[in-house]
């Protein structure tokens, strides 16, 4: 499904799973945003994916929080659902 900029989305996975395949250290355990609302904020495709920003700041989920737009990561756009 096609993204626009501005609109709302909500975490539905993270690399097409609902948690990690293997183990990983808490600042790239990104599963724990699964749930988290956005807005996606750039939407043209880098990598497969668009930039979102997240309502919640990162640093509460302890994940690695390093874009030049605080809060916001490039997410694959088959892992986000419209939220309405």
């Amino acid at each position: 499904m096609p993204f626009a900029k501005g609109d709302q989305v909500k975490l539905r996975t993270f690399l097409g799973t609902l948690k990690p395949r293997k183990a990983r250290g808490t600042e790239n355990n990104f599963w724990r945003l699964i749930g988290q609302k956005g807005k996606v904020i750039d939407d043209a495709i880098q990598n497969k994916r668009i930039l979102v920003l997240f309502e919640k700041h990162l640093d509460e989920f302890e994940v690695a929080n390093h874009n030049p737009i605080p809060n916001s990561l490039w997410i694959k756009p088959s892992d986000l659902r419209l939220d309405i």
